[in-house]
C-alpha cells in the first residue's frame, strides 16, 4: 500500500490512547469530488459522529473491521453497535487520517480525495478511496469492508420501499449476481467471492439526470459504486451492525487482505447543461467509463499517493512562515474549494470550472463567487480561472442580456441556462425543494427578464477585468483577452462612468443589503480600470488615459480619507465607520500600485483594532465577517508576524467555533456561529498569502 503522508505506516508504534482527539477542523472531508460527490464527518471520533453530505443531511455510510467474528465499528455514528477505540485523526491537504486500536489489533485508515490540479484527468476521475493498514497484535481473523445505505442515492426521505436496485460486478464486466430491488429471494444476502477486483453498484430505479437544479441538495440520479476485492448488495450487510429492515438496499466492498483499498465511484450520467449541450465530466469527454475510473485508480494508487504526498509537501513548505495554523487554514480551504467545483469540456473544446454557490442561492458560474477563489487557481494553472469565466462571456454575448455590464451568473446548479440571480419570475420561489426553471439564455431581444435591483454592476464588471488581467499577467497568453476585448472595454467604461461613486447596489457582500456610495467597491471598479489600462497595453491600445483614469480616481479616494485615521465605509460616513477593503489587494498582487502603501497599512492597523474573538467584522453594521476577506486584508500588510494575527483567527475559528460544518466563510466574529454559507468554494481565496 502507497503511504502519501505518513500516518498509517506508523500504526506498530502507535501506543497512546486518546480519550478525546484533539479538534483540527470544524467537519473532516471524507470522500469529496465535486458538489454531488461529498461525504464529510461531523465530529473528531469517526465512529462516534454521523456521516453526512455538505449540505449537513445525514448519510448512512458504515465501516467495519471484523475480528475474529466480531464486527466492531470505525466510521459513521451506529446506535448500539460495538466501536473500535480510537487513537488518532490528522489531515493533509488531500486525507483525512485516523488510527483505532484495541487488544488484538490496531487499524490506520486514510480517506482519500484525489484532487491535484495539475492532473486534470485525474482531479476530474469520479473515484475517491479508503486505504487502510491492519496491524495484528495477536494472531486473529479479520476483514474490513465499507457500506453505503440506500439513502445515499436520494436527496430527499422518503423514497418507497423497491425503488433502489443494485449489482456486483467483476473488473473484467462479468456479471456475479443481479437483483432486481431484492425481487429473487434465494440471491438476498449472498457474497458470491471472486479472486481479484469486484464491484458493487446501486442506484434509484428512475433515473432523471439534472431532474432539479437549487440550492441545499444533492443529486437524485447517478450510481454510487464501492469497490474491493469483494462485492456484495443486500439488505443486510452485517450481522450485529445496520440491520435496518428489508426495504432497506446497501452495497458493501469487503477486504480480507492486511492492507489494501476500498474505491468509491459516483457516475452522474450527465454532469452539467450548459446553454444546450448535455455535458459529462471532462474524464468521460473521450469515452472513459465508469469502470475505467475504477480500474484506473485501483491500478494507479501507488503513482497517485506519491503525488499527492508531493503536493502536500510542497503546500507544507509554502505556508511555514505563516505556521501550524496557516497550514491548517489551506488543508480546510483546499479540497472543499476544488470539490466545489465540476470540470466539464464544452463542443469548442473550451475548459470549464463551474461552481456551485453552496448554501448561499445554487447559482453556477457565479462571478462573484469565482473573484474571491481565483488566489488558488492562479497559483495552480489560470485555466481553471479561464474556465470559469468563458461562460460569463458567453451568456453576456446573447440577446437577452441587453445590459452594458457583466451578468452575476449563468443559471442554478448544474444548469448554465441563463443568469438566475434577479429573474423577476423567480423572486417568490422557495429553493428549498426540487425545482427547475426555463432557459433564459433563449429568450430574445426586449424580454426584459431581470430586476435590475438585484443586479451588480460594478462589482461584476470589475471582477471580469481583474480575473482577465490576472491570467495573462500569470501565464501571458492573450487569447483570452483578444477574444473578448470587445466585452472588457465596454465594461471598463461602465466602470469609468460608475464606479468612483457607486449607485445605491449590491456587491459581493450582497447579504449586507445595498449600499451607495460604498467606497470599498470603488476601490475595486479602480483596480479594474488599471487592469483594463494593462489589457490595452497587451492589444497595442492606449492604456495610458485609462491609468490615468484610475490614478486620478485613487488620489480622490486617499484624498478623502485623509481627513480621517482610515477610510470610512461610504463617501458619506467619517472615522466611526469603517469597511475591509479587501479590494486593495490584487491592486498589489498585480503590481498596479495605484494605491499608495501608508493607504494599505493605514487600513491594516485599523482592522487590527476592531479584532473580536473570531476576526474582524466586515464593517460597522453588523459584527459578522467573511473568512475569505480577512486572509485578503491580511495580504495587505507586508510584516508576516501581522499577517499571522489574520490567519491564527481564521484558525482558532476551525478548532473552536461551536458548530460542526463544512468551512463556513460568513459567520459572526463573537461566537462563532455561521449565517448560511457553508462549503463554499470561496475558501480558494485563503490562499492569497502565498502570492
Amino acid at each position: 500500500m502507497g503511504k502519501p503522508t505518513g500516518g498509517i505506516s506508523t500504526l506498530k508504534k502507535q501506543t497512546k490512547r486518546y480519550k478525546n482527539m484533539k479538534r483540527i477542523l470544524p467537519a473532516y472531508p471524507l470522500f469529496v469530488k465535486d458538489p454531488y460527490f461529498s461525504f464529510w464527518s461531523n465530529g473528531e471520533e469517526l465512529n462516534g459522529s454521523d456521516v453526512m453530505f455538505w449540505t449537513g443531511v445525514k448519510k448512512t455510510v458504515v465501516g467495519v473491521l471484523t475480528v475474529d467474528g466480531e464486527e466492531l465499528v470505525f466510521l459513521g455514528n451506529v446506535e448500539n453497535a460495538k466501536k473500535l477505540p480510537q487513537t488518532k485523526l490528522s489531515v493533509t491537504a488531500y486525507t483525512t487520517d485516523y488510527q483505532f486500536e484495541n487488544d488484538k489489533v490496531a487499524l490506520g485508515v486514510r480517506f482519500v480525495s484525489p484532487l491535484p490540479l495539475d492532473d486534470k484527468q485525474l482531479l476530474s476521475c469520479p473515484v475517491c478511496y479508503m486505504q487502510y493498514e491492519i496491524v495484528k497484535k495477536v494472531p486473529c481473523e479479520t476483514k474490513i469492508s465499507l457500506a453505503f445505505n440506500g439513502d445515499v442515492c436520494y436527496n430527499v426521505d422518503g423514497i418507497a420501499e423497491g425503488e433502489t436496485r443494485g449489482e456486483v460486478h467483476a473488473l473484467n464486466g462479468e456479471l456475479l449476481y443481479k437483483t432486481n430491488a431484492l425481487a429473487d429471494k434465494k440471491l438476498r444476502g449472498k457474497v458470491f467471492k471472486l479472486d481479484g477486483f469486484e464491484t458493487a453498484w446501486f442506484g434509484l430505479k428512475r433515473q432523471m439526470p439534472l431532474s432539479h437544479a437549487y440550492d441545499k441538495c444533492q443529486a437524485d440520479w447517478g450510481y454510487w459504486y464501492l469497490a474491493g476485492e469483494r462485492g456484495y448488495v443486500g439488505e443486510k450487510p452485517y450481522e450485529t451492525v445496520c440491520a435496518k429492515g428489508d426495504s432497506e438496499m446497501w452495497i458493501k466492498a469487503e477486504n480480507e487482505s492486511l492492507s489494501g483499498n476500498i474505491l468509491v465511484g459516483f457516475d452522474d450520467i450527465v454532469s452539467i447543461a450548459y446553454f444546450g449541450e448535455w455535458l459529462q465530466g471532462y474524464y468521460f469527454k473521450d469515452g472513459k467509463t465508469i469502470m475505467d475510473a475504477l480500474g484506473e485508480t485501483w491500478n494507479n494508487i501507488p503513482s497517485i499517493d506519491k503525488k499527492l504526498a508531493q503536493e502536500d509537501e510542497k503546500l507544507c513548505k509554502a505556508a511555514t512562515k505563516y505556521g501550524n495554523g496557516y497550514r491548517d487554514v489551506l488543508y480546510a480551504s483546499l479540497r472543499q474549494s476544488i470539490a466545489g467545483h465540476k470540470l466539464v469540456e464544452n463542443k469548442k473544446g473550451e475548459l470549464l470550472w463551474l461552481s456551485k454557490e453552496c448554501w448561499s442561492n445554487g447559482c453556477i458560474g457565479t462571478v462573484d463567487v469565482s473573484y474571491p477563489s481565483i488566489p488558488l487557481y492562479l497559483l495552480a494553472d489560470t485555466e481553471y480561472v479561464k474556465g470559469m469565466m468563458y461562460p460569463i462571456f458567453t451568456f453576456a454575448r446573447m440577446p437577452v442580456w441587453e445590459y452594458d455590464f457583466a451578468p452575476h451568473d449563468v443559471g442554478t446548479y448544474p444548469v448554465c441556462g441563463g443568469q438566475a440571480y434577479g429573474l423577476k419570475w423567480d423572486k417568490d420561489l422557495d429553493d428549498t425543494f426540487a425545482q427547475n426553471h426555463p432557459d433564459s439564455y433563449k429568450y430574445p431581444v426586449g424580454s426584459d427578464e431581470y430586476l435590475y435591483h438585484l443586479q451588480m454592476p460594478v462589482e461584476e464588471c470589475a471582477n471580469m477585468i481583474i480575473m482577465a488581467y490576472a491570467c495573462y499577467y500569470y501565464d501571458h497568453d492573450e487569447r483570452l483577452i483578444r477574444e473578448n476585448y470587445d466585452l472588457l472595454e465596454k465594461w471598463v467604461k461602465y466602470l469609468v462612468k460608475y464606479g468612483l461613486k457607486p449607485e445605491n447596489q449590491l456587491c459581493t457582500d450582497d447579504f449586507a443589503g445595498h449600499l451607495a456610495n460604498n467606497i470599498n467597491l470603488a476601490i475595486k471598479a479602480i483596480v479594474g480600470i488599471a487592469s483594463f489600462a494593462e489589457i490595452n497595453k497587451v492589444m497595442n491600445k492606449d492604456g495610458e488615459s485609462y491609468r490615468k483614469i484610475a490614478e486620478d480616481y485613487a488620489a480622490q479616494i486617499e484624498a478623502f480619507g485623509a481627513k480621517f485615521s482610515h477610510l470610512p465605509l461610504t463617501w458619506e460616513s467619517d472615522d466611526a465607520t469603517y469597511s475591509l477593503k479587501y479590494n486593495l489587494a490584487f491592486d498589489k498582487i498585480l503590481g498596479l500600485n495605484v494605491f499608495q502603501k501608508e493607504t494599505l497599512q493605514r487600513e491594516v492597523d485599523c482592522y487590527l483594532a476592531r479584532m473580536n474573538e473570531y476576526g474582524t467584522p466586515l464593517d460597522t453594521r453588523k459584527e459578522y465577517t467573511k473568512s475569505d476577506w480577512l486572509t485578503w486584508v491580511a495580504s495587505l500588510t507586508d510584516d508576516v508576524e501581522t499577517r499571522k494575527i489574520f490567519t491564527e483567527k481564521l484558525d482558532y475559528f476551525l478548532k473552536n467555533a461551536p458548530e460542526r460544518l463544512a468551512f463556513c466563510d460568513w459567520y459572526e466574529t463573537k461566537s462563532g456561529m455561521h449565517h448560511e454559507f457553508t462549503n463554499r468554494t470561496v475558501q480558494g481565496g485563503c490562499f492569497i498569502l502565498l502570492m
